[in-house]
């Protein structure tokens, strides 16, 4: 039912487009048109679409598309499907070429019913059109087959929306024309000086800000480059893109194809170079790629590289691309301009301050640009004179007036024929005069005039010499010349500063301490030169600066401190500085001495590492010797249970704790052999027996490290003359380096032992692990003493230098070697024994050590027990009889019990002291057959009871039996040694002590039947 008329309609619709001029969305829009549409009330269905209002909607589309509303009368909910439209399908084909308004007569069958065409007899096609582009399209839809279609309605509607949003983009147009002036004068504003960085960062972030409200240009990315000042290759010209905004990954990708090419071609040819999308292949968010040159001061000096995206890649965004490009170039050379300028002042300072002579800068007119400290010193003083000399900084001032007038034509001269360097370098000019001007300064001190190193740029450097007469000259040389000989000849580094901190003489010797080339002494004129060149050698740079600048305005006395240095090797150097005074106390500059402490300090510290060794060999004794004792008493009475087990088991458990206290003593008795300095005491040893002694000491680490132990033991048993104890040292660093070794790979490993009868003269022993092997590098140097490649405190660099030294000392040699494929092998040649075969090998050996395995990775001692036997010995076995006393001296309790009840199972009558003098007082007032006495004992030790006894003549002296934990002590074996002494070790077996007591008791018996038979033959 028609509620309004046509005229209504149409002025609803011309109505719903002028609203456009207020700012509403496209949205609104379409909304306000439908409506107006709606109510002419002749059409059943009506739709709208248009281009994507925003860059939104249109970022991501590959293909153009137009989305939009549509109404039904009769439906509400229509398919949000129809709200986006191709213009391919179901589009006519007439309407998109001749953009006419195209009516379809939709019969079931004829065509394609698809989208908002379902259900329609008849419709019509409006194009929204404006300057000759496809903007939109409007529907009317009827689904009577003689429905008529307001076409003039719906094409005036079509106007109105075109105009509409050409209106909208003209003002977009006008706000991003507005924001763009507004950068211009914002960006202009900070062009100079430090805010030129600035000023990039904001371009590049304008590229790819939001083209909403006209502000940016909405591109997916933009980077500005800068192009180096010397490119090391013109046929391909570099750019380093330090301001970047946007897409990181087209970023990273400026570098590579396609990107590189677009840029570089922008370079060479000095256009805007771009490439679409359908030529190269780009991202779909991007449309365009352009990059455009960056011109200042008519030289390329640099490039924009932007990528548009579809929505931002028309005419007018590339306008207003080239816009921020030319505001680039301006901020680009601002920055450049800083930066030369920075340079140019930067050298100018350094070139005053690296030196001590009097030196002026002249620009190219012969002013006087700056002057260093020397100059301004020469030039202020007065000679004598009532007022100052000339003075330095005036506007304008020339070189010529700091002269007499006499003299000023002559300097003029000179000077123009000095500045034609600097009017054109690059015509290769001479730089300076031939002759060098005397002239006399308005103060009165005579001068030479002589150019000084070529500045460079916009200066020329001339030096003030003040002049000497040739005697004068000469000696001057001389002086000079001793007193670099005789700082040379220094093993101290050494610097003379004057009272203005000039550097006046430097040697070698402080460049070497200090990591400086011999090259660098030419720039060391000034202190704060040489604080400059040594900040980056200090561990503190700050405060070693710091400390330096004090030093120099407060020095009164001397100074003694010390400074550490990093590079170019960590080291330690101790500095002392004294003031150089006159005849009048006046300060005339000072000295530095500077001392390398480094090797000094290493050899402190291996000492201390020394006396750390020391003092744990010292400690390790202590504590075998202490450990002794309960051994003892453990060992002893277990082998005295075991000849009373009563049955199996108990006979099996108590063998098990003789077998460990058998162990525990082999490894103290080992611990006290490598502590202690004992005297090289050179026998015929079994070097199998040695190999299997050092093995079964370190087993149990080398199951818990995975590391697999094989032998290959030469069978015929070959002798060596040498100490078994330093002999087990040697085999103990060599494998506790192969086991370090094998540790690194973090996988265990194999070490192999080998042993060889090589000839009659020597025997090899040969140590190999399958570890990452030695470097050439270091190889000639790890029998160095103290040198090592382990962390510090993992190792003291020791290990290899005492297994050179014990093998040297035996007559033998060390060679290491390490195959290309890792491990390393080293290889002791000892000298044999002559004669001595596997016939010759002492009876306790062969018992001790059973045959082993040539691949058994951790072999065990197999320890004899001695037989079980509960029969009492005979008295031929004992020699004891009721009369037999013996006196045991002994301070630990357990020990002396066990001694007292194994005598005493002999048979022997036994008293048992535990102080040493006490035993002394027994002794005097019994008469003992025989003495057991401990050597350590707290006081009275058994050696003070043995003095003393012999001193006073007792008889009992001579029958003596010490037993000691210490055999390997250098004094105690001395003391035993020269005194002929019987002992017996701690821990000891039953056996042993048994043994030994019949042994003195035999000896006693048959000297006394000789004297007896004697007497009687008299």
């Amino acid at each position: 039912m028609r509620v309004w008329g046509k005229r209504a309609a149409t002025t609803a619709v011309l109505d719903a487009g002028w609203a456009a001029t207020t700012g509403i969305s496209r949205q609104e829009l379409l909304q306000k048109t439908l409506l107006a549409l709606s109510k002419d009330g002749r059409a059943d269905r009506i739709g709208a679409w248009i281009e994507p209002p925003d860059a939104e909607e249109a970022k991501n589309q590959t293909a153009p598309s137009f989305r939009g509303l549509v109404w039904d009368r009769e439906d509400r909910n229509v398919p949000r499907e129809w709200r986006n439209l191709s213009p391919e399908t179901p589009l006519p084909q007439a309407l998109l070429a001749a953009g006419h308004s195209v009516e379809q007569e939709l019969e079931h069958g004829a065509l394609p019913l698809i989208g908002p065409l379902l259900e329609l007899r008849r419709a019509m096609w409006v194009p929204i059109e404006r300057s000759g582009r496809l903007r939109g399209v409007l529907l009317a839809g009827s689904r009577r087959r003689h429905g008529e279609i307001p076409t003039e309605l719906f094409e005036s509607a079509a106007a109105a929306l075109a105009l509409a949003m050409e209106l909208e983009e003209e003002q977009q147009r006008t706000r991003g024309h507005r924001a763009d002036l507004g950068l211009v004068k914002q960006l202009l504003a900070n062009a100079g000086g430090e805010q030129s960085a600035l000023t990039l960062d904001e371009l590049v972030e304008n590229c790819t800000a939001d083209a909403q409200f006209g502000y940016g240009l909405g591109a997916t990315f933009a980077a500005i480059g800068a192009v180096p000042p010397e490119c090391e290759n013109p046929d391909e010209p570099a750019a380093v893109f330090h301001w970047t905004s946007g897409d990181s990954v087209w970023i990273s990708a400026l570098e590579n194809a396609p990107a590189v090419e677009i840029w570089r071609r922008a370079l060479e040819t000095g256009r805007t170079m771009g490439a679409e999308h359908d030529v190269v292949p780009i991202s779909e968010r991007i449309r365009r790629i352009v990059a455009i040159p960056l011109v200042a001061r008519e030289k390329i000096i640099g490039v924009l590289v932007a990528g548009l995206a579809p929505h931002a890649a028309s005419p007018a965004d590339v306008e207003r691309l080239e816009l921020r490009a030319a505001l680039a170039s301006v901020a680009l050379d601002a920055r450049q301009r800083n930066e030369e300028e920075t340079r140019e002042t930067a050298w100018r300072k350094a070139i005053l301050a690296a030196n001590a002579e009097a030196t002026l800068l002249l620009d190219g007119q012969g002013r006087i640009v700056d002057a260093s400290v020397g100059a301004q010193r020469l030039l202020s003083e007065h000679q004598g004179r009532e007022n100052a000399g000339p003075q330095i900084g005036s506007t304008g001032q020339r070189l010529k007036e700091l002269f007499q007038a006499s003299d000023q034509p002559r300097i003029d001269a000179w000077s123009e024929r000095a500045l034609l360097g600097i009017e054109d370098r690059r015509s290769e000019r001479r730089s300076g005069p031939s002759e060098l001007p005397e002239a006399v300064l308005s103060n009165g001190i005579r001068v030479r005039l002589r150019p000084a190193i070529p500045a460079g740029g916009r200066y020329a450097a001339v030096v003030l010499d003040t002049w000497k007469d040739d005697e004068a000259v000469q000696e001057d040389l001389r002086a000079r010349a001793e007193l670099h000989g005789i700082l040379e000849w220094l093993d101290e580094g050494v610097i003379l500063f004057d009272a203005q901190d000039n550097v006046r003489a430097i040697n070698n010797r402080f460049l070497q301490i200090t990591g400086l080339s011999s090259g660098d002494a030419a720039d060391l004129a000034t202190m704060e030169r040489l604080i400059f060149k040594l900040s980056e050698h200090v561990a503190e740079p700050w405060y070693f600066s710091q400390r330096w600048r004090n030093l120099a305005r407060g020095i009164d006395g001397g100074i003694r401190e010390e400074l550490e240095f990093l590079h170019p090797s960590p080291r330690i150097v101790q500095r002392l500085a004294r003031p150089i005074l006159d005849g009048e106390g006046r300060r005339l500059g000072r000295v530095e001495i500077y001392r390398d402490l480094t090797a000094r300090r290493g050899s402190q510290s291996k000492l201390l590492r020394t006396e750390k060794l020391a003092a744990l060999g010292q400690l390790i004794t202590t504590v075998v010797h202490e450990l002794n004792n309960p051994l003892t008493s453990i060992l002893g009475y277990s082998q005295r249970l075991l000849e009373n087990a009563q049955t199996a088991a108990i006979e099996r458990e108590l063998r098990h704790i003789f077998q460990e206290a058998e162990r525990a003593t082999s490894i103290l008795k080992q611990l006290l052999l490598n502590a202690h300095e004992s005297k090289l005491e050179l026998r015929i040893v079994s070097i199998n027996q040695i190999v299997r002694q050092a093995i079964e000491l370190q087993q149990v680490s080398l199951a818990q490290e995975k590391i697999n132990v094989v032998l290959d033991l030469d069978p015929a048993w070959p002798m060596v003359h040498g100490d078994a104890g330093q002999l087990q040292q040697v085999l103990m660093n060599l494998t506790g380096n192969a086991r370090q070794a094998l540790d690194q790979t973090g996988r265990g490993g194999t070490i192999r032992i080998r042993t060889k009868q090589i000839g009659a003269q020597r025997v090899l022993l040969e140590i190999a692990d399958d570890g990452p092997g030695i470097s050439q590098e270091i190889l000639g140097r790890i029998f160095d003493p103290f040198f090592t490649t382990k962390p510090a405190g993992t190792g003291t660099g020791l290990g290899l230098a005492i297994v050179l030294g014990i093998v040297r000392e035996h007559g033998g040699h060390v060679n290491v070697a390490s195959p290309p494929k890792g491990g390393a092998i080293f290889s002791i040649a000892l000298r044999a024994a002559s004669g001595a075969t596997r016939a010759g090998v002492p009876a306790e050996i062969g018992k001790s050590f059973a045959p082993i395995s040539q691949t058994d990775a951790a072999p065990v001692v197999s320890t004899a027990i001695p037989a079980t036997d509960s029969s009492r010995p005979s008295r031929e076995n004992t020699l004891s009889t009721a009369t037999n006393r013996i006196l045991v001296v002994e301070d630990e309790p357990t020990v002396a019990r066990l001694i007292a009840d194994v005598l005493e199972d002999e048979g022997f009558r036994v008293d048992v002291v535990l102080d040493g003098r006490e035993a002394l007082k027994q002794a005097t007032r019994e008469s003992y057959d025989l003495v057991v006495c401990d050597m350590k004992m707290p006081g009275f030790d058994g050696r003070q009871f043995y003095s003393a006894l012999s001193q006073a003549g007792n008889s009992l002296s001579e029958r003596f039996l010490f037993v000691t934990g210490d055999t390997v002590s250098l004094h105690t074996h001395e003391f035993l040694e020269s005194h002929g002494l019987p002992h017996v070790a701690k821990p000891f077996r039953m056996e042993e002590l048994k043994d030994r007591v019949r042994g003195l008791l035999h000896r006693e018996t048959s000297r006394v039947t000789n004297v007896s038979e004697a007497r009687k033959n008299a």
